[in-house]
C-alpha cells in the first residue's frame, strides 16, 4: 500500500492558504467552493466498482460459477446480488472454507484441478487488468488536477475550499486504490495455497507458475500506480 505517514504537499498548502486568508480577513474564507465537475468522474465511479469487486474472493468467484453452472464468477461491479444468491443456495458454512479445500472436492485429479485453477487464473488476470487500466486513468486525471491546483497555491489565486475539496477526492481515490490492492494480495494468496494442487509428485514447478509471477506483476503495478499518486499529495 501507499506509504501515507508524510504530511501531503496539498496538505501544507491548504494550512498556508487557511494561515493567508486569517491575516488577511479576507472574505473568501467563507466563500462556497470553486465551480467545478459535481460527483465523480466517471474514472472515479469506476475505480470505486473494482475496488468493490476486487473484494470478492477467489472462492466466492468459483463457488458463484459452480451455482450458475457457468464459470468463476467475481460478482464485477462490486454487487452483493451473488454473494447473497451463494448464501440461499448453499448455505453460510460454504463460504467457510477455502479455495484450495474448494478445488479439492469438486474437481478429481490433478489435470481436472490444474484447468480449473487455470481458467480461474485467466478469469482474475482480466479482472486484475481491467483494475489496472481504470487506475491508471485516475491517477493521469487526479496528476492534472493537483497540478494544476498546486499552480493556483504558488501564484495565490486558490481558496480554502477549493484545496480542501481537491485534497479529499485525492485521498478517496487513493483509499480505493489501496483497498483493490488489498483485495488483489488476498486472491494472490489464495492461488499460492493451491498451488500444490497443480505439482506433480517428483517435481517442484508447476504449470502455473508463470501466471502467479505475471499476478505479482500486476500487484507490483496496482502498489506503484497508488504510490505515484499518495507522492502528488
Amino acid at each position: 500500500m501507499a506509504d501515507r505517514s508524510h504530511p501531503s504537499r496539498i496538505g501544507a498548502a491548504l494550512v498556508a492558504v487557511s494561515l493567508a486568508l486569517t491575516a488577511c480577513g479576507d472574505s473568501s474564507q467563507t466563500s462556497a467552493p470553486a465551480t467545478g465537475p459535481t460527483g465523480a468522474t466517471q474514472a472515479e465511479a469506476d475505480l470505486a466498482k473494482q475496488a468493490a469487486a476486487m473484494q470478492k474472493t477467489i472462492l466466492q468467484g468459483a463457488i458463484a460459477g459452480g451455482v450458475t453452472g457457468g464459470a468463476i464468477g467475481f460478482g464485477l461491479g462490486g454487487s452483493d446480488d451473488i454473494g447473497t444468491g451463494i448464501s440461499v443456495g448453499l448455505g453460510a458454512g460454504a463460504l467457510a472454507g477455502t479455495y484450495v479445500a474448494f478445488v479439492q472436492r469438486n474437481y478429481a485429479g490433478r489435470e481436472a484441478r490444474l484447468r480449473q485453477i487455470k481458467k480461474d487464473l485467466d478469469r482474475n488476470a482480466s479482472e486484475m487488468q481491467t483494475t489496472l487500466n481504470v487506475m491508471n486513468q485516475v491517477l493521469a486525471a487526479q496528476r492534472a488536477e493537483l497540478d494544476a491546483l498546486n499552480a493556483s497555491v504558488a501564484a495565490g489565486t486558490a481558496d480554502q475550499a477549493e484545496v480542501t475539496k481537491e485534497l479529499a477526492e485525492a485521498n478517496g481515490n487513493l483509499a480505493q486504490m489501496e483497498l483493490a490492492i488489498d483485495g488483489a494480495t488476498k486472491r494472490q494468496a489464495e492461488f499460492n495455497e493451491a498451488r500444490n494442487l497443480t505439482i506433480k509428485r517428483g517435481q517442484t514447478a508447476s504449470p502455473i507458475d508463470g501466471d502467479l509471477a505475471a499476478l505479482s506483476n500486476q500487484i507490483t503495478q496496482m502498489r506503484g500506480i497508488a504510490n505515484d499518486l499518495a507522492s502528488s499529495l
